[in-house]
């Protein structure tokens, strides 16, 4: 009897080692995936050292390309992509593949010349690293300190966003509003009063916020972290890494 019940454990401690064994495979080559395609679109965007980037090359790959989001020591330097809805970059790469990592997209209600008011921005974070997992570091506070400026690069310009606040908040919170209408006082100061941290950034008048999941809360909650930057045009090279 004791030795049916040892082989018995025995065979459910192998089967969950093989089913973890297996997740771990599949998210290893979703990762690799993204950073393939990533890195063959990377060479478009370094080949002039970001002055002069060849978007044509870019919408030849996809259409759907808004432009670069480039964030030093965060591991982020990826392409954005803006669908019809905000459901299908969820869990499908650059090149239109089904994958859990998704890509980095914008808002689908936002305009994608980044004219407007606040600029939305997704990106999952994911099990062992990669895409925006590692906006997790502005929790540091000598990071935040740190690491002011952001950098956006554009078919209509290339920009570098000054980084204004960084909070923990909710899916849908004032964080996410793309017009601010006639309160953008009264939403700039909210955004600042709920911020974890802030810095005062000169004349702001258009912004991303980058937002990912707060894994402390796992995966499915609507807990969030959110990272808002003021976009300042610039025609100095940027050179993603």
């Amino acid at each position: 009897m004791r030795k049916w019940i040892y082989s018995v454990i025995i065979v459910i401690c192998l089967g969950v080692f093989c089913y973890s064994g297996y997740q771990l495979y599949l998210i290893f080559a979703e990762n690799n995936v993204v950073k393939q395609e990533t890195k063959e679109l990377k060479k478009i965007v370094n080949e002039k050292k970001g002055t002069e980037i060849d978007w044509s090359a870019m919408k030849a790959k996809n259409e759907d390309i808004v432009g670069w989001l480039y964030i030093p020591d965060c591991k982020i330097s990826f392409p954005v992509v803006q669908g019809d809805d905000n459901s299908f970059y969820l869990n499908h790469t650059i090149e239109k593949e089904y994958n859990n990592n998704g890509s980095v997209f914008l808002d689908c209600n936002t305009v994608s010349d980044y004219s407007g008011d606040n600029h939305v921005m997704y990106g999952h974070s994911v099990e062992g690293g990669g895409m925006c997992t590692d906006l997790k570091n502005y929790v540091d506070e000598d990071f935040f300190n740190n690491h002011k400026e952001i950098y956006l690069l554009t078919p209509d310009g290339n920009y570098i966003g000054h980084v204004f606040v960084f909070a923990k908040t909710l899916d849908g919170s004032d964080y996410y509003l793309n017009s601010f209408g006639d309160r953008k006082e009264e939403i700039l100061n909210k955004w600042k009063s709920e911020a974890l941290y802030m810095n005062e950034v000169e004349d702001p008048s258009h912004f991303i916020t980058l937002s990912t999941c707060d894994l402390d809360y796992g995966f499915y909650s609507l807990n969030r972290f959110v990272l808002v930057a003021a976009l300042e045009k610039t025609d100095e090279p940027i050179t993603v890494e």
